[in-house]
C-alpha cells in the first residue's frame, strides 16, 4: 500500500465523517431512516470497499515483490555461480601456466649456471694460454726493440 492510496483513503475517510456531522438532525419518530443514517450507511460502504481495494492492492503489491524478489536472487544466484566457475577455472590456468614458466625458468637458471660453471673451469686454461702467447711475442718485440733484426 502506498503512502498515497492510504493518505487517499483516509482523507475520504475524514471527508465523509465531517459531511455527516454536519447534516440536521433526523426528527425522533422517523419511519424511514434519516439523512444521517443514509450518509452513515453510504460511508461505511464506501470506506468498507475503499478498504478492501486497498488490502487487495496491498496483497497483490506484496505477491509482486515476492515474485520479483524470487527471480532477481535466482538471477544473482545464478550469475554468481557463473562468475565463481570462471574465477575458479582461470585461476587454474593462472596456476599452470605460472608452475610452468617458473619450471622453464629454473631450467634456464640451472643450465645457465651450469655453463658458467664450466667456462670458470676453463678461464683459467684459456687464459694461460693467452698470457704463454702473449709472453713470447712481447719478448720478441722487446729483442727486435734493441737490434735492427726483422726476425719474426
Amino acid at each position: 500500500m502506498t503512502k498515497q492510496s492510504f493518505a487517499t483513503a483516509l482523507m475520504t475517510m475524514v471527508g465523509a465523517a465531517v459531511f455527516a456531522v454536519s447534516l440536521p438532525a433526523a426528527p425522533a419518530h422517523a419511519e424511514e431512516p434519516g439523512a444521517l443514517t443514509k450518509a452513515w450507511d453510504s460511508t461505511r460502504q464506501g470506506t468498507e470497499k475503499a478498504w478492501d481495494k486497498t488490502k487487495s492492492g496491498t496483497s497483490e503489491a506484496w505477491d509482486k515483490t515476492k515474485t520479483g524478489t524470487s527471480e532477481a536472487w535466482d538471477k544473482t544466484k545464478t550469475g554468481t555461480d557463473k562468475t565463481w566457475d570462471k574465477t575458479k577455472s582461470g585461476s587454474a590456468k593462472v596456476w599452470d601456466k605460472t608452475k610452468s614458466g617458473t619450471s622453464e625458468a629454473w631450467d634456464k637458471t640451472k643450465t645457465g649456471t651450469t655453463s658458467a660453471a664450466h667456462d670458470v673451469g676453463n678461464w683459467g686454461e684459456r687464459t694461460g694460454q693467452k698470457i704463454g702467447n702473449t709472453g713470447s711475442a712481447v719478448g720478441h718485440d722487446i729483442h727486435n726493440g734493441f737490434t735492427d733484426d726483422d726476425k719474426k
